[in-house]
């Protein structure tokens, strides 16, 4: 049954996906109808033909093909004109998103479109044949079982080409260990680079002997780390957390130094417990100049909270960049079963879980902050996992954070009757 249901909701998807191709291209055939003309009130659209009889070939691929939930992940789609010697113009890549990630980043940046597409642009592909590869990092979100993404690739002229990729999500067992990594998506060169790292155990058991190792880029210094770590024999620092009770989360900062080049950088984690579970994760920084450089930060006022308790989030953003950052858009979701009772300032648009703050133009060193008051509710023994983002105009990279804060077990206690 449940197999049939997957079955269904692939052909669902991929029906969708058909109709869209239909509709490209019965534009591409309108567009290129010299019968058709633009009226004069409006901007004549362009359509260049291709040279050739160029053809698409697309490939979509993922880093990790059976993530769990909460973890971070990385799509690479990689596109070619597989004729040589012909040539595409006005190339659009797009990417769906399933319903079951949050955007991050993308390298390059795309322009991300309602309803969680991404658009890739370029001014043509081709006469050669070699590869052109984007990049899309997201967070698995809580609830999914699977995910389904579609890309699509299109020019002037030319027949559209799909693909597709079915990721399985890991389902949490008992002994569930979740290692979060984040960081800056870009920095400028000789800055300062925070890592942040956030063990938690999802499971029911608690466990034991939980050590986190973390590999930076090579010839980055370590300025600090909270707290230091038990073995550092650089680029490789270990951590010996002890144990972790359900639902309890540890947390490690490492501060470091962009190199003075540009380019990209990656630094892996690993975490572990004796009950061999492990959990790997990564995170690509860019290192660049002259753009626009957008961060939040999240922090709550409790580190752990209990049904009915007051819990407020503060969101820190910034332009770390050293150029004018615009149409800046400050994104906060937060978890099921969180009442919103008070906001400073006030969001553009709020739905029940999602907040939303049209910052408008932010100057390169400008920084601000918004506050968001709660209370807790649903059931005991679980995490809030509350997401963050900011966003800019096309070419600026944006800031992503993450914050984990356990729900304490209701627990009751019984009178004692003595007969």
């Amino acid at each position: 049954m449940l197999h049939s249901k997957l079955n269904q909701s692939l052909i669902i998807r991929m029906m969708v996906v058909l109709a869209l191709l239909a509709g490209i291209g019965l534009a591409t055939w309108l567009l290129s109808t010299p019968r058709l003309r633009a009226s004069s009130g409006l901007a004549p659209l362009t359509f260049t033909s291709p040279i050739g009889n160029p053809q698409f070939g697309l490939d979509k691929t993922v880093n990790n093909s059976s993530p769990a939930s909460g973890e971070q992940i990385s799509y690479t789609l990689s596109y070619s004109n597989t004729r040589p010697g012909s040539q595409a113009f006005n190339v659009r890549l797009y990417d769906f998103l399933p319903a079951g990630v949050q955007f991050i980043s993308s390298n390059p940046p795309a322009t991300l479109e309602p309803n969680g597409v991404l658009l890739f642009t370029a001014p043509s592909v081709g006469p050669s044949t070699g590869n052109t590869n984007v990049t899309v990092r997201v967070r698995v979100r809580e609830g999914h079982s699977q995910l389904v993404n579609h890309a699509l690739v299109v020019a002037d002229g030319v027949t559209p080409t799909v693909a597709s990729l079915l990721t399985t999500i890991l389902q949490p067992s008992s002994n569930w260990l979740r290692l979060v990594k984040l960081g800056y998506s870009a920095v400028l060169p000789g800055s300062q680079l925070v890592y942040t790292l956030q063990a938690t155990n999802l499971g029911t058991a608690t466990l034991n002997d939980v050590t986190v190792v973390d590999v930076m880029p090579g010839g980055l210094p370590l300025l600090s780390a909270s707290p230091p770590p038990d073995l550092a024999t650089l680029p490789m620092l270990r951590w010996s957390l002890g144990t972790l009770a359900p639902m309890q989360s540890k947390l490690i900062v490492i501060t470091t130094t962009a190199p003075a080049a540009t380019g990209s950088i990656t630094n892996s984690a690993v975490a572990g417990a004796f009950q061999n579970v492990v959990t790997q994760t990564l995170f690509s920084t860019q290192i660049v100049t002259n753009v626009a450089i957008l961060r939040v930060a999240k922090s709550g006022s409790a580190p752990a909270v209990d049904l009915g308790d007051t819990l407020v989030y503060t969101l820190r953003y910034s332009n770390a960049g050293n150029q004018v950052a615009t149409t800046v858009r400050l994104t906060d979701t937060l978890p099921a079963h969180l009442t919103v009772v008070g906001t400073s300032p006030a969001p553009t648009s709020q739905t029940a879980q999602q907040l939303v703050w049209n910052l408008g133009t932010l100057n390169a060193g400008a920084q601000g902050q918004v506050v968001i008051t709660t209370t807790v509710g649903g059931a005991g023994g679980r995490v809030l996992h509350n997401i963050a983002h900011i966003t800019g105009q096309a070419g600026s990279y944006p800031g992503y954070a993450e914050l984990d804060t356990p729900v304490r077990l209701v627990i009751m206690h019984l009178p004692i009757i003595r007969r």
